[in-house]
């Protein structure tokens, strides 16, 4: 048993040197989380760790956008599309989005980001893009079934059916040998049953290496129960089932047999006339049309079945494959319009700690800084704490940022606290505020330039905004210097409104 396991091992270990397929469904879920889709691995999982814990916030899945500048673009995308935006109030900030749109909504949004990017950047058959249409439209289905059922969260059935097919598309985005083998036997025996050919070729079924990658990457009970086929048990797991027999069935047309009684389904499900029910299936067929676009899925978006052939908005394509810089630039448009956002959001007073979320992201992404931070103090005042951090290696820096600042011991940071004036630290020439970086500091900063702002409520500093590009090397400027001034006195007057108010 234990020299089988080991030559199993051993063959696993020369395919992947020889850069063939692996054999054996646990070496296909090693290799997609490997090599495959680890992006998209680490992206779920910590967005799932984001929702299942009590002490979960706005501002940590916000953090999880922020560290993928794609992802933020993407989601702001979509966040401002009339899809999800009817009413057309702009969107510049990704927690400007959780607020509006809602926490799960935002998950739903970048779960499925995350799915689009990791697909398309595999190999790109057609199967893939083919198996992408077919899960947009079945989960966009499934989660209006949902909502007329008084469903608790309808986009975790959206997500659910989105990640149904996840081990078909990531197959045939990432398989070799394996895919062409596979493709071909499928051409040859038109009439057999997928999942018959996938264990004749493969040794499994992609169903059995979705529901071992959804257990790997914890994606969610529901999708496991669907996966299970314990639609009886969990009415919901039906939702996400019969939202895929829905979506395979109108691929041959939407007057079959096989859809029509699907229709009857449907409408006995939702207790709903039957003619109500068919038009709410084809609303969301050409919904889930151009949400597919607007995630960046295009060509999965123009496969989708819809009402007299009509084509979903067409998001360019190139988009889909575009590679985002490395490190953000800045952008003074970006900044006018997140300091505009930050004026409009004082109407619904927000939480305190939403406007530092809000000022830190327009410091952030508008100035195009590498790592920003903002510190408070403590309630005896003896240490500045990371509190949030945004950019390269966000949670080593707000661990990092533990500094004392007792008079006794003076430093760049009491200065800062005594004074109530921003400081460009490291700055050439500034021979005075050199001597007062300490060791201390020198190592949260890693020895480079910074920007440091106080946070202050009428005339009380109760902590400070901090910024860099240690990370990428870039020289700081005046510009950015002004910008972020001026960012931290505008976070520093709403504070100061919502303390009066």
């Amino acid at each position: 048993m234990n020299e089988t396991v080991s030559r199993e091992a051993s063959d696993d270990t020369d395919n992947r040197e020889n850069g063939s397929d692996p054999r054996g469904l646990a070496a296909w879920v090693a290799k997609l989380g490997d090599s495959g889709m680890p992006v998209f691995a680490h992206t779920a999982q910590d967005i799932a760790h984001v929702s299942e814990s009590r002490e979960s916030s706005a501002a940590e899945l916000s953090r999880v956008v922020l560290q993928d500048a794609a992802m933020t673009a993407k989601l702001l995308r979509i966040a401002n599309s009339p899809v999800f935006n009817p009413v057309g109030k702009p969107v510049s900030t990704v927690s400007r989005a959780v607020v509006l749109l809602g926490f799960q909504e935002v998950r739903s949004i970048c779960l499925s980001i995350a799915v689009v990017e990791s697909m398309l950047k595999g190999k790109q058959k057609q199967r893939v893009i083919e198996e992408m249409a077919r899960s947009f439209h079945a989960a966009v289905q499934a989660r209006a079934f949902a909502r007329k059922r008084k469903d608790k969260s309808p986009e975790e059935v959206f997500i659910a059916t989105l990640l149904y097919h996840l081990g078909d598309m990531a197959f045939w985005a990432f398989a070799g040998e394996s895919a062409q083998q596979l493709d071909e036997a499928m051409q040859q025996a038109p009439g057999v049953s997928a999942a018959k050919i996938q264990r004749e070729v493969l040794g499994f079924e992609f169903r059995d290496l979705t529901l071992n990658l959804s257990r790997e990457w914890k994606l969610g009970d529901l999708l496991e129960q669907s996966l299970e086929g314990k639609v009886d048990r969990n009415p919901r797991a039906g939702n996400v089932v019969l939202g895929h027999e829905l979506a395979v069935a109108a691929q041959d047309g939407w007057q079959t047999p096989e859809v029509r009684q699907l229709m009857e389904r449907i409408a006995e499900n939702l207790y709903m006339p039957a003619e109500d029910a068919r038009k709410l299936v084809m609303q969301n067929a050409e919904e889930a049309a151009e949400t597919a676009a607007f995630y960046g899925a295009g060509k999965a978006g123009r496969l989708i079945p819809v009402r007299g052939g009509k084509d979903p908005r067409d998001e360019e394509d190139q988009e889909e494959l575009q590679e985002e810089a490395a490190f953000l630039e800045p952008d003074p448009m970006l900044q006018l319009k997140i300091l505009r956002e930050l004026a409009t959001l004082m109407e619904s007073k927000p939480d305190f700690n939403l406007v530092l979320e809000m000022v830190l992201e327009g410091i952030y992404r508008g100035i195009g800084l590498d790592r920003t931070l903002f510190a408070l103090r403590t309630p005896d005042h003896r240490f500045l704490a990371g509190r949030y951090a945004l950019g390269a290696d966000n949670e080593t820096l707000c661990r990092r940022f533990q500094i004392e600042t007792v008079d006794r011991k003076p430093n760049f940071f009491n200065e800062v606290i005594r004074t109530r004036q921003a400081v460009w630290a490291g700055k050439t020439g500034d021979f005075e505020n050199a001597r007062l970086l300490t060791p201390e500091i020198l190592r949260i900063s890693e020895g480079a330039p910074f920007f440091v702002a106080p946070i202050e409520i009428r005339g009380k500093v109760i902590g400070v905004f901090y910024a860099d590009r240690g990370s990428s090397g870039r020289e700081l400027d005046e510009d950015s210097f002004s910008s972020f001034k001026h960012f931290a006195q505008q976070g520093n007057l709403a504070l100061t409104f919502l303390k009066s108010n």
